[in-house]
């Protein structure tokens, strides 16, 4: 669910679930259709990569003390991680 947009939150937590990997080849993350469950973004083929990444970022943000994530990637984790140090 991402109907966070709008509002703020102390804290948020978020899982990253299959619909983002990382794309090993360009070191970057990038949409992954068939790891959606939403039947609205499936519709939207053309504009997925970008959809999901906005939702992430979205949903990121809502926290004004703090945000857990939990990666069921791992790839996508150690992404998020190099990039944090």
């Amino acid at each position: 669910m991402y109907t966070a947009q709008g509002f703020e939150f102390d804290y948020i937590g978020v899982i990253v679930g299959d619909d983002i990997v990382y794309d090993h080849e360009n070191d970057c993350l990038r949409g992954n259709i068939e790891g959606t469950k939403d039947s609205t973004l499936k519709r939207g083929k053309a504009n997925f990569d970008e959809y999901v990444k906005n939702i992430y970022r979205v949903l990121m943000t809502r926290g004004m003390r703090g945000c857990y994530v939990y990666f069921v990637n791992k790839e996508v984790e150690n992404y998020f991680r190099k990039r944090m140090k």
